[in-house]
């Protein structure tokens, strides 16, 4: 007989989370909407599918999830389960819409087998616009009996308070580093525990930045950023230097590196490898404390809005115009 196929692993850092999810479950406290969120890169896609599926199994435990063997398990590995179901975003735009919402909520209130949880994944919730979270209140106020509702974010501002708090939230973070570092080294990953300690994003990210492809893109973002501050090119030359990455790629690193700007200005510690404090501190005199919370401000308004999803050069003209005034004066 042919070994079943196998179903989402848990990423070994955040087995601790499932852990004390299980033992809720054991002891008949789950909640019945769960929201977890987390830095960028630590498998928050992968935790919670794993979750759905460990819940959704007839023989879960506290070290594997579900056990990959039973009628449950089958028809996860199937596709075919007929109590879960997922919903991520999708379109051009990359929301997730009222309707999509609707029809999910009426599955919701159908009741479960006795026993077992009738489960719901929503995948990158704070994609959902405001009509598609408002639809979601009533099942979040009113859920059906067993109804289990999963919810990950890589924003949890953007969803509406409303949501959040009737949702049990949990900030997942790198419970286990050993695991992580060791994970790393497997992957390739030169200088992983040193990579882990100062970085602000999971692993998952850290293999993805081991790449040429983005090690070469992120010696483009430095010069770019000193280009701009130390005005060392025309605000056009930049922007084109940078015009095949995504926007958000883009805003992403800038906006980090000048949070760091605002630490600088505080005096208080970068918290940053040599390499990327010499970076900050190379420009840091260009803006004064007001000026580089502004900007930081700024930025994170770009890449939260919509503008930020495309590839469109308009936003950072803009944005690397006014970086430019804002030296010059």
């Amino acid at each position: 007989m042919a070994e079943p196929a196998p179903l989402t692993a848990c990423p070994p850092w955040l087995l601790e989370h499932w852990q004390a999810i299980f033992q809720r479950h054991e002891q008949g406290k789950l909640p019945h909407a769960l929201l977890f969120t987390g830095a960028q890169g630590l498998g928050k896609r992968r935790f919670v599918r794993f979750v759905a599926e460990s819940l959704l199994c007839l023989n879960c435990s506290p070290a594997t999830g579900a056990c990959g063997s039973c009628d449950s398990c089958a028809q996860l590995t199937a596709g075919a389960h007929p109590e879960f179901s997922t919903l991520m975003p999708e379109g051009a735009s990359m929301n997730i819409k009222v309707d999509s919402i609707r029809e999910l909520v009426n599955w919701l209130q159908l009741s479960a087998p006795p026993g077992r949880y009738r489960a719901a994944l929503i995948d990158q919730a704070d994609a959902m616009n405001r009509n598609a979270a408002n639809s979601l209140l009533k099942t979040l106020e009113e859920p059906g009996e067993r109804a289990l509702l999963i919810l990950s974010a890589d924003r949890p501002g953007d969803l509406p308070a409303t949501v959040r708090s009737r949702c049990q939230s949990t900030v997942l973070n790198v419970a286990d580093k050993s695991a992580a570092i060791n994970w790393l080294a497997e992957q390739g990953v030169a200088g992983a525990e040193d990579q882990l300690a100062y970085s602000r994003v999971g692993p998952y990210a850290l293999l993805e930045q081991s790449t040429d492809v983005w090690q070469e893109s992120e010696q483009r973002l430095q010069k770019a950023w000193k280009d701009l501050f130390l005005m060392r090119a025309s605000v056009g030359k930049i922007v084109d230097s940078l015009s095949d990455l995504p926007v958000r790629r883009s805003l992403g690193q800038f906006s980090h590196w000048t949070l760091l700007a605002t630490k600088m200005g505080q005096n208080l510690s970068v918290g940053a490898d040599h390499a990327t404090s010499e970076l900050i501190s190379e420009v840091h005199t260009g803006l004064d404390s007001e000026q580089w919370f502004s900007l930081y401000d700024r930025i994170q308004q770009l890449y939260r809005s919509d503008s930020a999803s495309f590839k469109s050069q308009t936003v950072l003209e803009g944005l690397f115009a006014d970086i430019r005034l804002m030296t010059q004066g």
